[in-house]
């Protein structure tokens, strides 16, 4: 089993959907690929967020990016990030934690303008004092009824909470 422990500082990877080991978020992926069939992407993310809801946050596009809103966030999240921030938006979260929100917009953005998902992993430092976890795997997911622009993101992530001292089951195939 792998060990966890707390880097000085937050950093992140982009990676390739194989090399996730959340199964999560990489069986999203794989659902999401089946759900979009000859389309870019898929209209609506029910049938991708269904068997991994807990796991799940689900942001609708504003304004072609100009900000986010939070429409939804599953259990597991809310007890990693000790907070519901369902309603809220993300310019909300770039003014309180500039450095964090910033991140989310970037990955957001990429999602939105590409069209494509995108598969990323990082860890939290010591510079994120309030966060309860410190690793994560993540799958970033478009979706749009339009062929031409994606209006919700799905956000599929696992996290390692700061007490687990090796890696959980559900990040392990």
């Amino acid at each position: 089993m792998a060990e966890f422990w707390t880097p000085d500082e937050s950093s992140g990877e982009i990676v390739a959907a194989r090399e996730l080991e959340a199964v999560a978020a990489r069986g999203a992926v794989a659902d999401w690929q089946a759900a979009r069939g000859a389309r870019h992407f898929p209209l609506a993310p029910d049938q991708v967020m269904e068997p991994v809801h807990a796991n799940t946050i689900l942001v609708r596009v504003i304004s072609n990016g100009e900000d986010y809103e939070y429409c939804s966030v599953g259990e597991d999240l809310v007890a990693g990030f000790c907070e519901n921030f369902s309603g809220r938006r993300l310019s909300d979260i770039e003014a309180s934690t500039p450095r964090f929100g910033l991140g989310l917009r970037m990955l957001y953005e990429m999602v939105r303008a590409s069209g494509e998902p995108l598969c990323y992993r990082g860890w939290a430092g010591a510079d994120m004092p309030g966060a309860q976890f410190i690793y994560y795997e993540s799958a970033i997911l478009p979706f749009g009824r339009n062929e031409a622009q994606v209006n919700h993101v799905l956000v599929v992530s696992v996290l390692v909470l700061r007490d687990q001292a090796s890696l959980p089951k559900n990040l392990r195939a």
